[in-house]
Formats: structure tokens, C-alpha cells, sequence
């Protein structure tokens, strides 16, 4: 766990001395004066729901009372009523338009006084059992012709309420001609006598039945829907959710919900859901409660604000002194964990200081100092060591080569006058010139690659041309840069310990390739004798040794060969870099070299 700083540490004293009692009052104060707005807020939301919810019941109460004495109207007293016109028309088996529209004719009277006195109705339609109909309706509207009920699921639903209200879901119904959304309201009309059915009433109500809901709500911030018990929205005050299900939290609320009106606040809304007392609607309201506190915020406000204002004093106040009191300390820490390349501080406004401040910057200056001169010291001890040691091991590779070369051209010149003496002379120069060059341990490739060719040029004089040298480099690793004199040891290696001794023609190859964007491999192979397994296991192990600062000038046997091109690699590039030794016995040795990319 990460500790506190002295800095954090002081200022968390300074804040809890003075920010709690602040903090333990206003919480004090504030919850009492929110009780109480929350309080009057209930009341008031519940009580404008409850008379919205009285203002539909009683639309709904009347369309009821509407189509259960239907049947009872007449035009004047003593005349037939609309229970007898629709006996007279069920019991005339040769009924036809004709009579329909006396029967209309009859009815008319009261069919326009309903619809008068109720403006949200836009039509009346009356089914008798055949499917035959007597419709009265205004705006243009009227039934499709030819359209029969009896197989539609309104018709059967209100046949199954056995004479009680069926009302459907706000939708434009397709039988309607120039529809528009609306909720019907369906009753079926029996015989008081015989119970038989007479015909179905049809009540096609615009949405506009609602707009009670609308009258006493808080505008534009009350979402109110009137929904079914599953969970259907009948009518919503934005018109933008009709027919659609409440989401599923609501709907959970709806189901939990036995009788009465529930209230919850959830997610900073409050929600109310208030069911009607004859039938299976519900009203479900859902409020901001930022909304409904708007008009006693200016107390709340005032009570935070004061005490934010002291709190922001009390803060500001403990900043200034704990930034005062640790800043010293504070400024030498991230001094001491950045100053990678030990700088030391120059800051004379702690460095004159005679308090403790003044001697920790003091104390510092006097580390750093010290830790330089060590330094100092220590790489330039190093670097001698390691440029004695790189230019001695450099100097030991030709030894023994370039005594044979010198014996063979001793035996030419006695023996034969030829003028392979002329081209292993001139090879001979040119690798001289080239092992002696001082001006950078990296050179190009290609160069390297001609002091390898120059080799073998004076090999194959040697051997009577019976080493085949094969070269495979891309051309765009020519331009690359390597360690000087890697490449000539190797196929020196390979040459003396593989093809001589083989007694018949070899040959040598090299290949390079890239195994990443920044490293080159080296592939020296030959088809010599091979290395023993146990021989093999001792070179690997010996190559794995890591090389050590040994005295200036030394040598040592082992230190020519492979083991010298091994270390010298892994001193100038690292240790992730040198040979690796694959061998099988009289089959050949393929030793690859491993370096960096350079260009």
C-alpha cells in the first residue's frame, strides 16, 4: 500500500479540524429541510394524480353507462327503443338495406345526441348477430363496405365478456374508413327475456378521451402514460409511446402493485402508479425530482453555498500551509528520483538556509560530488581495459596464418617461378592493409567481404585450387557495418579443422540474412569432416563462458580462433550476441554469427 506524503499527511490534519464541523452541520440541516420538502412533494404529486385518475374514471364511467342502457334508448316516449329495433330486424329473415336505414332513421335522433354531448365519440356502430351493421359517425369515417365482424378478435372478445365492456388498445383500426388512432369500446346486447343476442355495440372514441390526464400534471416534465395490466400504454402525454410496452422495470412495479397508489424514487425520479378502481388500468407517472424541488431549492441552495464557501476558505487555507510547510522536502525528493545524470542543485534559496533545509541541499550537493568522481573513475579504469583487450585479442587472430602464408610463398619462389607468387602477394598486402586499420572497429561489409575473398584467393594457391567458395549476401546488407576481422577467423577455422584433413576438394559458403529489422546472421558452413559430439559439447560450453577484463596484453592459447571472435563480438555488442556451433561428424560444421543490424 502506497503511504502518504508529509505534504497529504498535514493536509488531512489541517481538513479534518476544520472541514467535519462544517460537513456535520450542513448534513444536519440539510436532511431536516429535505425531509420536509420531500414531504409536501409526495402529497402534492399524489393528489394531482389521483384527480386525473378520478377525470378518466369518470369518462370511462360514463361510456359504460352509455352502452349498458343502450338498449333502452328510444327517439320519443312510447317509441319503439333500440332493444325493439333490433328484435324487429333479427326476427325479419328478408332484412335488407331498406330496413336497415329506416332502422338508422329511427335511431338517429339519440345517435346524434350521444355523440353531441360526448365529443370525443367519432362514431356509433351497431352489429347485429349476421354481421349486418347500422353505423352513425362524424369526420368523414365510416365502416369499409362489406366489412363483416364476425371473425375478427374484437368482435370475438366482446361476445366472450358475456355483456361486459370490452375495450381494445389505441390503434388505427383497419375496417375504418379515414381512421385515426383511437380506442374502441365494445358491449354485446342481449334479450332481457330470453338472453338471446340482439346485436354488439361499438363505441370508436378518439384519443382525446385522455387529454384529462394532461390538465393537472406539471408540464414538460411529467412523464404519464395510461397503460393495461400488461403492461401496454394506452395514451402518453408526448403521443410518442402509444401502443408500445413500459419497460420492464415499470411493468415489475406494475405486477407487484395489489390496490392503492405506490410511490417509489429511484434514480433521482419519482414514480407513481395509481390503478383504476373498475377496470385494469393503471396510471403510471414518472417525475424528476430536480423538477419538483425547483421551488424550494433557493433554502437548500443557500444552505450548501454557505457552507461551501467556508469549506473552499478552510481548503485553500490548509493548502497554503502544508505546501508551505513541506515544499523543501518535496522539491529534493523529485530532484533525487530524476536527476538521472546527478545534477547537483543550484536552488541558493534552500542552500543558504541555516535550518535543517540548508543541510539536507548541502548534504546532497556533497553525495552527488562524490558519486561523480567514483564514476569518473571507475568507467575510465574500464574503458582502458577494454580497448587493451580488444586491440590485443584483434592483434593475436593472424598469428599462425600468416606463418603458413609466408611459408608457402618461401616454397613457391624456390621452387616454381609462376606468377601465382604476383596474386598471393598482392592478396597477402591488401589483408595487411586491412588488419591494420585503426580508423573505426565497425567497418562495411563489402570490405570484410574482400578480405575473406583475399583469403581464400591465397588458400586456393596453397591448396591447389580445391576449395570451392561459395558467397550468398544481399545486396542490401552490403552497405551494413560490422566488427572488423569476425568472418576470416571462421573460415580459417573451418578450412584447417574441416577440408584439410578431409584429403579431397571442399567447400566453404557463406550466407547472410536478416532474422529481424535489427539483427544479421552469418552462415558459415563447410562439408569437412564435422566435430566429434563430445568435442562439440566442450566448444559450445567453452563459448557460453562469458569473456572476462583480464590483465593488459595477455594471451592465451585458447584465445585464438573461435573462442576469440565469440568474445570480441560479445564485448563490443553485448552478451545477446557471438557463434553458434552445428556439427555432425563427416557430414560438415555450419557455424552462424549473430550481430546487430548497423547501417
Amino acid at each position: 500500500m502506497k503511504s502518504l506524503t508529509t505534504r497529504t499527511k498535514l493536509f488531512l490534519v489541517f481538513i479534518a479540524i476544520s472541514i467535519i464541523p462544517i460537513i456535520i452541520v450542513t448534513i444536519n440541516s440539510y436532511s431536516s429541510y429535505t425531509k420536509i420538502v420531500n414531504q409536501q412533494v409526495s402529497v402534492v404529486t399524489s393528489n394531482t394524480i389521483e384527480n386525473s385518475l378520478e377525470k378518466i374514471d369518470g369518462i370511462y364511467q360514463n361510456i359504460k353507462r352509455i352502452t349498458l342502457t343502450f338498449q333502452q334508448f328510444s327517439t320519443i316516449p312510447g317509441s319503439p327503443t333500440v332493444a325493439d329495433q333490433l328484435y324487429k330486424l333479427n326476427n325479419n329473415k328478408n332484412a335488407g338495406p331498406y330496413d336497415l336505414y329506416l332502422a338508422r332513421r329511427d335511431m338517429q335522433f339519440f345517435f346524434n345526441n350521444l355523440i353531441l354531448s360526448n365529443d370525443y365519440i367519432n362514431g356509433i356502430y351497431l352489429f347485429l348477430p349476421d354481421g349486418k351493421s347500422i353505423t352513425y359517425t362524424i369526420n368523414n369515417t365510416d365502416l369499409h363496405f362489406g366489412y363483416v365482424p364476425l371473425k375478427d378478435d374484437w368482435y370475438k372478445q366482446t361476445l366472450h365478456q358475456k355483456g361486459g365492456l370490452y375495450v381494445s388498445n389505441v390503434s388505427t383500426k383497419p375496417f375504418i374508413i379515414n381512421a385515426q388512432p383511437s380506442v374502441t369500446f365494445a358491449r354485446a346486447i342481449y334479450d332481457f327475456n330470453t338472453h338471446k343476442l340482439l346485436g354488439v355495440l361499438m363505441l370508436d372514441c378518439d384519443i382525446k378521451i385522455f387529454q384529462a390526464l394532461d390538465n393537472d400534471i406539471i408540464p414538460n416534465m411529467t412523464n404519464l402514460s395510461l397503460v393495461n395490466n400488461k403492461g401496454l400504454i394506452l395514451y402518453d402525454n408526448t403521443l410518442s409511446k402509444i401502443g408500445k410496452t413500459l419497460p420492464k422495470y415499470y411493468q415489475g412495479k406494475l405486477s407487484s402493485n395489489h390496490g392503492g397508489t405506490n410511490q417509489e424514487v429511484k434514480d433521482g425520479h419519482l414514480t407513481v402508479i395509481a390503478p383504476f378502481p373498475d377496470n385494469n388500468w393503471n396510471i403510471v407517472a414518472s417525475i424528476p425530482m430536480n423538477e419538483l424541488y425547483k421551488p424550494y431549492n433557493l433554502s437548500e441552495k443557500l444552505i450548501i453555498y454557505i457552507s461551501i464557501t467556508c469549506a473552499v476558505i478552510f481548503i485553500l487555507l490548509s493548502l497554503l500551509l502544508s505546501n508551505q510547510l513541506t515544499r523543501p522536502t518535496i522539491e529534493l525528493s523529485k530532484i533525487m528520483r530524476t536527476n538521472k545524470q546527478l545534477k547537483k542543485v543550484s536552488n541558493d534559496k534552500y542552500l543558504n538556509r541555516k535550518d535543517e533545509v540548508g543541510i539536507l541541499y548541502t548534504e546532497y550537493n556533497n553525495m552527488i560530488e562524490a558519486i561523480q568522481k567514483y564514476i569518473k573513475e571507475s568507467y575510465q579504469n574500464k574503458l582502458i581495459t577494454l580497448d587493451s583487450q580488444m586491440k590485443s585479442l584483434e592483434a593475436q587472430i593472424n598469428s599462425h596464418f600468416l606463418y603458413n602464408t609466408l611459408e608457402s610463398i618461401n616454397s613457391i619462389a624456390e621452387i616454381e617461378e609462376i606468377e601465382s607468387i604476383s596474386i598471393m602477394t598482392k592478396a597477402l598486402g591488401d589483408m595487411f592493409r586491412y588488419s591494420i586499420k585503426t580508423e573505426s572497429e565497425l567497418v562495411l561489409l563489402n570490405d570484410e567481404i574482400d578480405h575473406v575473398k583475399n583469403y581464400i584467393t591465397i588458400q586456393n594457391i596453397r591448396y591447389d585450387n580445391s576449395i570451392d567458395f561459395n558467397l550468398e549476401i544481399p545486396s542490401k546488407l552490403s552497405s551494413c557495418r560490422i566488427l572488423k576481422l569476425i568472418l576470416q577467423p571462421i573460415i580459417e577455422n573451418s578450412i584447417l579443422h574441416g577440408l584439410e584433413k578431409k584429403k579431397m576438394k571442399g567447400t566453404v559458403k557463406i550466407k547472410a540474412y536478416e532474422i529481424s529489422q535489427s539483427r544479421i546472421v552469418f552462415e558459415i558452413s563447410d562439408n569437412g569432416i564435422g566435430i566429434e559430439r563430445d568435442k562439440l559439447s566442450d566448444i559450445r560450453n567453452f563459448l557460453q563462458e562469458q569473456p572476462e577484463f583480464k590483465e593488459l596484453g595477455k594471451r592465451s592459447k585458447e584465445s585464438i580462433g573461435l573462442k576469440n571472435v565469440h568474445s570480441r563480438i560479445a564485448l563490443y555488442y553485448g552478451l545477446e550476441y557471438g557463434l553458434n556451433v552445428e556439427s555432425e561428424p563427416n557430414k560438415g560444421t555450419t557455424i552462424k554469427i549473430c550481430v546487430p543490424k548497423i547501417e
